[in-house]
């Protein structure tokens, strides 16, 4: 039996995306958030990735600034530093990623392509601009070109490999869940063939 679920919990239904840590800034002056909100809008060349983001983060100031932003993947083994940044604002800690990740122990690293740092600790790296803020009433969808992409060969390979990396996936408070496995589909034969 289905029951009906109340519109403000209706997001639940299609999440959860893989959470990232999304860096601004620069390597002087940054900050690292938690983002649920995100997924890929563009495959090809380029790449674009779509941030919901709300007016009052302290990382959309930094955003602004230069349109830049790195996001770093987050495995399971960085569940607690993940949920940290997510909770706690660089604006009232000290305006220094370096104070925030050394309270988290997340370690940044110069990016190739952004002044943003990556977050060394990351399996996957996407410095990325973003080319199109579409204004929304208390969020805004920030369109992100990725200008460079680095992960983990041993865990990933075009995609994640779940028996080995674990993708973290939002479920609302301090829940997470986790990616796995990989299942195949071996594709429904038609009458015709």
């Amino acid at each position: 039996m289905k029951k009906e679920v109340e519109l403000s919990k209706a997001k639940w239904l299609v999440e959860p995306g893989c959470v990232v840590l999304v860096t601004s800034g620069t390597m002087e002056n940054a900050n690292v958030m938690t983002f649920s909100w995100q997924t890929p809008v563009n495959n090809a060349d380029p790449c674009l990735v779509l941030l919901v983001i709300n007016h009052i983060r302290y990382s959309y100031e930094l955003i602004k600034q230069n349109h830049e932003l790195v996001i770093n993947v987050p495995g399971e083994e960085l569940l607690e530093q993940t949920h940290f940044v997510g909770t706690v604002t660089g604006r009232n800690i000290n305006k220094s990623l370096r104070d925030k990740l050394r309270e988290s122990g997340l370690t940044p690293i110069p990016a190739k392509m952004v002044e943003p740092p990556l977050i060394e600790e990351c399996a996957a790296h996407l410095e990325s601009r973003v080319v199109e803020t579409f204004k929304m009433q208390t969020h805004d969808l920030l369109v992100c070109e990725v200008v460079r992409a680095v992960a983990d060969a041993e865990l990933f390979d075009g995609k994640w490999i779940p028996e080995r990396f674990h993708t973290l996936h939002y479920l609302g408070g301090n829940k997470y869940g986790l990616m796995e496995r990989a299942i195949e589909a071996h594709g429904k034969k038609t009458t015709a063939e």
